[in-house]
């Protein structure tokens, strides 16, 4: 079966638009919104983006936050952090809840293999 050179143009222009339009989806879903208060950190497995200019994850801030039963206004006081901070770390963590809930089961596999207790140990009574 033998294609004439119009119909392999034709076939050659459908692939070229396919192509096209996948690279626009392509580049449409790894576009980095510019945070503010959020950078990356190179690290072996973790992902999520942490707070600028403190050894703290999203996922931390968020457990404390949720841990404390904090306010916005109250995290950011009690954290030392700006508002915009604490806002911008929240609406991360609702856009990324799945990365950073499976980072922090990673997290507690790896404390458990090393033997690290994960839960508070009963006291004698």
């Amino acid at each position: 079966m033998s294609l004439g050179l119009t119909e392999v143009q034709a076939k050659l222009d459908d692939a070229l638009q396919r192509i096209q339009r996948l690279e626009e989806q392509v580049d449409a879903s790894t576009t980095v919104p510019p945070w503010r208060f959020l950078v990356s950190r190179p690290h072996a497995w973790r992902r999520q983006l942490c707070i600028k200019g403190r050894n703290m994850t999203v996922g931390q801030l968020v457990s404390t936050v949720r841990a404390n039963r904090l306010s916005p206004d109250a995290a950011a006081e009690e954290l030392e952090l700006p508002l915009e901070a604490v806002q911008e770390a929240l609406a991360y963590y609702a856009a990324n809840e799945g990365l950073i809930q499976m980072e922090a089961s990673e997290e507690r596999r790896r404390l458990a293999e090393r033997g690290y207790r994960l839960e508070p140990q009963t006291l004698p009574g």
